[in-house]
């Protein structure tokens, strides 16, 4: 009873399209599993000591959200992996360590998830990524630097990272070293205009307006047969973004929804 009344809970929180507080779930746990509040609270507890759940704090209110205090597993091969937490990996899963830090991107957000989804997604599909040897990779608004160590990992030679604050650079700076990828990833605070080079998968977890702004800027910069990930976005926005992205020529491939925010994999159709 215990276990299942867990998973309620778990479930409860992680699903859930907005932040919860502790008492929301209480309330909403006991009345769909016809138990008291007391011992769906101290089911909650034994979820936090777990690791399972965190109780987070904003103005001045708390929540329970899904703890990434712990290596996570967020696509078929990606974990998320804390620098202070150890690890062993299974076969062929890839493990992206993250230090902790201001910069946004620990995998917590779905629009991070999502896009590390879709890259998974992608790079298992070998449609949509060829040449592996030759493959570059651009993460525009790199912010921990999660995306573009997930590229590197899973076979993008040369990535480019790009964020214009000075703390993202930081951090994202450190956490490709971290994981032994400075030699791969190039990060750099240069707006997009001032790039030269062409990009075969470009991902950009960005704000709509961000996102609707660079179509023209984001379709040029790609190869031919070039994939770009899109994420950062709302269901409410999706149809006017997907529509700016067709009329640049690019073809949607793939789409997912997770908690109202929205994904995009789009193609760029080679030469005929």
């Amino acid at each position: 009873m215990i276990q299942e009344l867990e998973y309620i809970i778990y479930k409860t929180v992680v699903e859930a399209t907005r932040k919860l507080t502790p008492g929301e779930v209480e309330k909403g746990v006991a009345s769909a599993a016809a138990v008291d509040r007391k011992t769906v609270k101290m089911a909650i507890k034994d979820l936090v000591s777990q690791g399972e759940l965190t109780y987070t704090y904003l103005y001045g209110a708390s929540f329970l959200e899904k703890s990434f205090d712990r290596p996570v597993k967020l696509s078929k091969r990606i974990v998320i992996k804390p620098s202070n937490k150890a690890y062993g990996a299974k076969p062929g899963e890839i493990v992206v360590e993250i230090a902790a830090g201001a910069a946004f991107g620990n995998g917590a957000h779905p629009t991070t998830s999502l896009a590390l989804r879709a890259l998974d997604s992608v790079f298992g599909d070998n449609r949509y990524i060829g040449r592996k040897a030759s493959l570059k990779g651009l993460d525009l608004g790199t912010g921990s630097g999660i995306l573009a160590i997930a590229l590197a990992k899973l076979g993008v030679k040369k990535v480019v990272a790009i964020d214009i604050d000075p703390c993202a650079v930081s951090e994202a700076t450190h956490n490709i070293s971290l994981n032994g990828l400075a030699e791969q990833i190039t990060v750099k605070n240069s707006p997009l205009e001032e790039l030269t080079t062409y990009f075969s998968l470009i991902v950009a977890n960005l704000a709509y307006p961000t996102l609707r702004r660079l179509s023209p800027l984001l379709s040029e910069k790609m190869e031919q047969d070039g994939v770009l990930i899109l994420s950062g976005f709302k269901e409410p926005a999706s149809k006017d973004l997907g529509k700016t992205y067709t009329q640049q020529g690019l073809r949607l491939i793939q789409e997912e929804t997770d908690r109202e925010w929205v994904c995009f994999v789009l193609r760029k159709p080679g030469q005929p």
